[in-house]
């Protein structure tokens, strides 16, 4: 509509004109994607889908009112909602129809119109004469795009699940010497579908387990688990391994009696395995072959108890994982005692927070490889290297960080063919728990200790050193103020010849029975320690259990030759400084 004048006298200057600026903002909705066609035996679950709406497609400004508002300025919000079940989400443009993004007065003589800004403004700062856009929280507007450069104002992730809104403005400031008549425009909101791939996402790993161990019954065992290049018979029992809700391709499975094998087949390129793929082969317990090769690995977090169990794998080609999000390996290989070797050193470990029982029970194994293994996130290493029976060495490399560990019970626990270990790099000032952290180690002639082996925050020793074959052992710079468990922590050492406590602080420990005793019916060729070194008296304020604390110690001398026919036979008093000249007999002897 025309804007016509008024007869009241314009207090800026001229006639005072009525302005009636309309703006038109055309809604478009581009949807981008195309239906698919599958065989017989698959089927596309996700089907995707974009709608959109605004509460306003028509715009009109009334001129007049802008211009005399206090700063000349006015901004007309309106909303859009949109609704997608794209698991990619969606963009939304912006711009003008053409690449003219000023609003036009046609009916004027002298070109009159309103120009977009040319970079983005607070609306108090917009010149004269001009428009702009701002999008949700914004506070500038922006510059009006043309039809060649559309702005994107939204890119979203994931499903809208129909409770998205969003707010755009339009904003303008207008001068008395605007010429009175329609301006116009029109604007292009348009909502284009992400792009996605077809992707076979796999169901969670217990889901999978569970279902494929449907097919053991009635005596079937399933040894191999391998890929199918063709799509199942028609009529065969089959279970869907698929993520109903993400998968856009079934996942069939069936058992083939013949072969004692379950095949599985997708029209997919990659199976892509679910974020928690924990448990997903756990405690198939005949499998003798497992083909992991088209799995898709870099969206796992969850690996915890992947092979648990899997005791009759003698190999395992995991040179296709992808572990760059990867955060848990809790029992991961555990008790995969036929597996002989294991190549995981390219594995990416620097988002995994457990380690508990990585290895555990690997008998086999005579050498691992972790040399890419960045540990800097990890807080639990419980039975990591635990009762790997044949390993002879183990080299961890400068990225074994263990700063944030706080579990270390068990870590390298019955590795008995282990002949030294080099600790000396570990970080140890959050560990709680060393229980049996060393313990069994038959074979160890040696283990290094670095500055940064800070027992500081250790409240549990039990059975630290049990049954490791040193011969000497210093451990005066322990701090063991908050410790409160050394039961058995020198137990059947039978090699050991002196031991160092010299720096021990017992005020917290409530339990040391069997502390430094030998097992089993004491023979004396077997036992060789002599001395145990302190600087002071052990505090047994708090000690509650303390039988056989030397049960077997049959060498063992106090500093002044004190010792006790039956050992079994000492009490607490004897963990104490020799001195028997004042009535004190112990079997400590003050270090040097």
């Amino acid at each position: 509509m025309q804007g016509q004048k008024s007869n009241l006298s314009n207090p800026h200057g001229g006639g005072w004109f009525k302005r009636e600026l309309k703006l038109l903002g055309l809604f478009l909705a581009l949807i981008s994607f195309s239906n698919s066609i599958f065989s017989n035996s698959t089927f596309a679950l996700y089907a995707p889908t974009l709608s959109a709406s605004v509460d306003q497609v028509n715009l009109q400004v009334n001129g007049n009112s802008i211009i005399n508002s206090t700063d000349k300025t006015t901004e007309i919000p309106f909303n859009f909602t949109v609704n997608t079940n794209n698991r990619t989400g969606y963009t939304a443009m912006l711009s003008a129809e053409t690449e003219n993004t000023a609003l036009i007065n046609a009916g004027s003589v002298v070109g009159a119109k309103i120009d977009s800004i040319s970079t983005d403004l607070m609306l108090n700062n917009l010149p004269s004469n001009t428009w702009g856009f701002k999008f949700g929280t914004s506070t500038n507007f922006a510059p009006i795009p043309a039809l060649s450069t559309p702005a994107q104002i939204v890119q979203t992730a994931g499903k809208t699940n129909g409770n998205e809104s969003n707010q755009l403005s339009i904003g303008m400031k207008l001068a008395d010497n605007l010429e009175s008549g329609n301006y116009q425009n029109k604007l292009i909101l348009s909502f284009i579908s992400n792009p996605y791939p077809m992707h076979a996402l796999m169901t969670t790993g217990i889901d999978f387990n569970t279902k494929i161990k449907t097919f053991e019954t009635g005596g079937n065992r399933i040894e191999h688990i391998a890929r199918s290049t063709t799509a199942p018979s028609l009529g065969i029992n089959t279970v869907n391994l698929e993520d109903v809700v993400n998968s856009d391709y079934e996942i069939k499975a069936w058992y083939d009696t013949a072969t004692k094998t379950v095949y599985y087949y997708t029209d997919a390129e990659k199976i892509i395995l679910n974020v928690d793929s924990n448990a997903m082969f756990h405690s198939l317990v005949n499998l003798t072959s497992l083909d992991v090769s088209s799995f898709d690995t870099s969206k796992v977090r969850g690996m915890g108890n992947m092979f648990f169990g899997d005791e009759k794998l003698t190999s395992l080609d995991l040179s296709n994982f992808d572990t760059q999000n990867l955060t848990n390996m809790d029992k991961m290989f555990y008790g995969m005692s036929n597996l002989t070797s294991l190549n995981i050193g390219f594995f990416d470990t620097s988002k995994v927070t457990n380690m508990d029982s990585l290895f555990y029970g690997m008998v086999n194994i005579e050498n691992i490889n972790v040399s890419n293994f960045d540990t800097r996130n990890v807080t639990n290493m419980n039975h990591m290297f635990s009762s790997m029976h044949k390993l002879k060495q183990l080299q961890l490399p400068a990225t074994f960080n263990t700063s944030g560990v706080t579990d270390m019970g068990y870590m390298f626990y019955n590795s008995k063919s282990l002949t030294s270990l080099d600790v000396s790099m570990f970080n140890t000032e959050k560990v709680t728990n060393m229980r049996e952290m060393f313990g069994y180690l038959e074979s160890v002639t040696s283990i290094k200790f670095g500055s940064s082996f800070n027992t500081k925050n250790v409240t549990d020793m039990y059975g630290m050193f049990a049954g490791t074959n040193l011969t000497t052992l210093n451990l005066s710079s322990f701090d063991t103020s908050k410790v409160t468990n050394m039961r058995q922590m020198f137990f059947g050492m039978s090699n050991l010849t002196s031991l160092d406590l010299s720096n021990f602080n017992t005020s917290q420990v409530m339990n040391m029975s069997y502390m430094f005793s030998i097992s089993g019916t004491p023979d004396p060729s077997m036992d060789k320690l002599e001395k145990i070194y302190v600087n002071n008296d052990f505090d047994t304020s708090k000690l509650m259990s303390y039988g056989s604390m030397f049960y077997g110690r049959k060498k063992l001398r106090g500093g002044a030759g004190s010792f006790l026919a039956d050992p079994s036979t000492a009490d607490k008093s004897w963990l104490r400084i020799d001195d028997p000249v004042h009535g004190r007999p112990g079997y400590f002897t003050r270090k040097p």
